[in-house]
């Protein structure tokens, strides 16, 4: 009985406990990755290629001159040194990132002064929504038109009557694939009296990049990330924009945010990026071919994608999800009631892998 008493009493503190937790954040879903032991790894949108051997070696002395029982450089100032250089940007409008993720929460954090409101098209990249919610903004959300693209007029009336303090506009965007018009784009930056953030975490794929445009609109914010083009273990993401504006930006930066061996690792790879160049080509190439394949297949809708991914809808994503995992191929299930209904997103990987997966789905949907 006392055994039984306790047990009460621990959850009724545990339940006064969840009490205390935000509102907003009670009715969010982590964001979560699921863990399957597969052969074929096409979920995650990362690179499939390995470092060549003369970078890894190079890696591997960068990583031994570590002294771990220090702290990094602060302000990452020789990565953040190439960056410039190899983009032309000022230094000091260069901010970096435990990942972008770190670096939407930075801008949330900072910016959310005015309307507390954020604006993002839906479907889009999930941590824009989660972190806006987690930070205490009021997070606004306009859905896409058919093609996937900024359904501009309501977009813009949502723009005049809320005054968001930040919008969010992931071009290519994820998980849907497909750039934005660089025309709505360009009016969205125009016309809102906000902060203006492009997400080009797929742009090396694509060919868009508004990052010139810095130049010309005081609100415009730049996104980047070493994340898909081979370094997603890093966890680097690079924010650009006027130097006023990343002067408050990095108030709210943690101490120390990008740790030695990142620091390191990247300042290789950044001064060795030809083979990068050489993998996203390949990349490009495959999911043409990928995309060609997928279109042809019965039963099959696939979307038109700028990224290294590609999003398609078939009758049964679960059953399609299901029978990949018992070939050893993991891909993206995004099947949920709405826009992304029966969807699922294929990562491009090399042309071996992608092979199994093509010829995985054709076994599956046969009739």
């Amino acid at each position: 009985m006392a055994e039984r008493n306790d047990n009460k009493t621990e959850s009724a503190e545990s339940s006064l406990l969840v009490s205390r937790v935000k509102e907003g954040i009670r009715k969010l879903s982590a964001y979560s990755v699921p863990h399957y032991h597969v052969e074929v790894k096409l979920d995650g949108n990362e690179s499939p290629f390995h470092l060549p051997s003369d970078v890894a070696s190079q890696v591997e002395k960068a990583l031994s001159a570590v002294d771990v029982n220090r702290y990094p450089d602060p302000e990452a100032l020789a990565v953040r040194d190439i960056i410039s250089r190899t983009s032309h940007f000022p230094l000091d409008g260069i901010l970096l990132g435990n990942g972008s993720d770190e670096l939407i929460g930075m801008l949330i954090a900072t910016f959310c002064g005015g309307s507390g409101s954020i604006l993002i098209p839906v479907p889009t990249f999930s941590m824009f929504g989660i972190t806006g919610t987690a930070l205490g903004a009021r997070v606004l959300e306009s859905p896409l038109d058919g093609a996937f693209d900024i359904d501009f007029n309501p977009f813009l009336d949502i723009i005049e009557r809320e005054d968001p303090d930040l919008i969010f506009l992931a071009s290519p965007n994820n998980p849907t694939g497909n750039v934005y018009s660089e025309e709505k784009i360009g009016s969205v930056i125009s016309r809102s009296r906000g902060i203006v953030v492009v997400d080009e975490a797929y742009s090396d794929f694509s060919g868009q990049t508004f990052l010139p445009d810095v130049k010309e609109h005081e609100n415009l914010i730049i996104l980047r990330t070493l994340s898909k083009v081979g370094f997603a273990g890093l966890r680097l993401g690079i924010l650009y924009g006027r130097e006023e504006l990343a002067r408050e930006i990095n108030k709210v930066r943690y101490p120390y945010n990008i740790n030695s061996l990142t620091q390191a690792t990247a300042g290789v790879v950044l001064e060795n990026h030809e083979f990068v160049n050489e993998n996203i080509q390949l990349i490009v190439r495959e999911r043409d071919r990928v995309y060609k394949a997928l279109t042809g297949m019965e039963g099959v809708e696939t979307y038109p994608s700028d990224a290294n991914f590609i999003l398609f809808k078939v009758g049964d994503a679960d059953a399609l999800f299901g029978g990949l995992i018992d070939r050893g191929v993991l891909i993206r299930n995004f099947n949920r009631p709405g826009r992304l209904e029966n969807c699922m997103r294929v990562t491009i990987g090399t042309p071996d892998e992608n092979d199994r997966f093509l010829s995985a789905v054709s076994e599956i949907l046969a009739p």
